[in-house]
């Protein structure tokens, strides 16, 4: 009796989480897709919707932080690099400056910030990377400053420059310094 207690109170966590992990991939879904557009929930996500609501699996999840969603503990490595573009004409006067090339959709983007996560090779001791890898590396960062360049017709050089954040330490924040730096990784002129 009491394995067969002990076997149930598993599976219930087990099925708890399984319901809020279902809810939370109906909400990351729609919420990605449908952000600014009324839509119909699905069946399932309503149930899972009203399951994670009933009050005594919200008081279970909130205690026991089920309820945060396990992405809470990922770190988001490609936040921490910038592409910064600097977009000249003719007579090298700058035309304008951005951090994203143009997407026409948000696919677009979400695939376009995970190639940074490659860039943190970049940091790392060169004598462990072929130097084949390096000039991969650098060919993506050209290429992506081509497609800059064609967005403005008028753009004859663009200047590429990879920047790493440095975020003030737990010290330098108390101390008054909120802002953060930026430390120039690498820079390409085309």
């Amino acid at each position: 009796m009491k394995r067969k207690l002990q076997l149930s109170g598993i599976f219930i966590v087990l099925l708890v989480v399984f319901i809020i992990g279902l809810k939370g991939t109906f909400d990351g879904y729609y919420g990605f897709y449908y952000e600014n557009k009324s839509y119909q929930k699905p069946m399932p996500y309503r149930i899972s919707e009203n399951i994670t609501q009933s009050l005594p699996i919200s008081i279970f999840t909130s205690y026991t932080g089920f309820d945060t969603g396990y992405g809470f503990y990922a770190p988001n490595v490609a936040s921490d690099f910038v592409l910064n573009f600097e977009l000249k004409d003719n007579n090298g006067k700058i035309l304008e400056e951005k951090s994203l090339p143009y997407f026409k959709s948000k696919e677009s983007r979400v695939r376009y910030t995970t190639v940074f996560n490659m860039f943190l090779d970049k940091l790392s001791d060169k004598n462990q990377y072929d130097k084949k890898y390096y000039q991969y590396l650098d060919i993506i960062i050209q290429q992506i400053a081509q497609n800059v360049m064609k967005e403005n017709p008028k753009a004859t050089d663009v200047t590429t420059r990879l920047y790493l954040f440095d975020y003030p330490t737990i010290v330098d924040f108390k101390k008054g310094k909120r802002t953060e730096n930026f430390i120039l990784v690498d820079e390409f002129k085309h």
